[in-house]
């Protein structure tokens, strides 16, 4: 194995003349204090709200032993998977639904019914 460079440190001359102690002033490393990651996995950094953290920790304390990096990755299969459909849905020539259409299905699957429609008062011929 190659030998290791050692970090150089740069004292100014006022701190080797102070009371016998030698503080760096500059330290100059060139190179990454992180492992390279093995295999197929890439380590990304982001930034979540405290409840949503609370809840993939939550998640994956509950299915992973606290692995949340299960839960992300979890997660990107079910993106893969949506993106997928709507890249199916494309292919077979958009949306057939109208808006109008797909809310009534989204109510009638929720449970929800439309207001019952008033009934018309005939006017009775005098």
């Amino acid at each position: 194995m190659g030998a290791r460079s050692v970090p150089r440190l740069a004292v100014s001359p006022e701190r080797q003349r102070t009371r016998g102690v030698c503080l760096p002033t500059i330290l100059c490393y060139h190179g990454s204090i992180m492992k390279k990651r093995e295999g197929v996995t890439e380590k990304i950094s982001i930034s979540l709200s405290r409840s949503a953290l609370a809840s993939l920790k939550k998640r994956a304390k509950r299915l992973y032993a606290g692995n949340v990096s299960a839960v992300i990755s979890e997660l990107a299969a079910d993106a893969a998977l949506l993106e997928g459909m709507h890249e199916l849905v494309n292919w077979l020539g958009g949306p057939s639904l109208t808006d109008r259409e797909r809310k009534a299905i989204d109510r009638e699957w929720s449970g929800q019914t439309r207001a019952p429609k008033r009934a018309r008062k005939n006017k009775k011929a005098a």
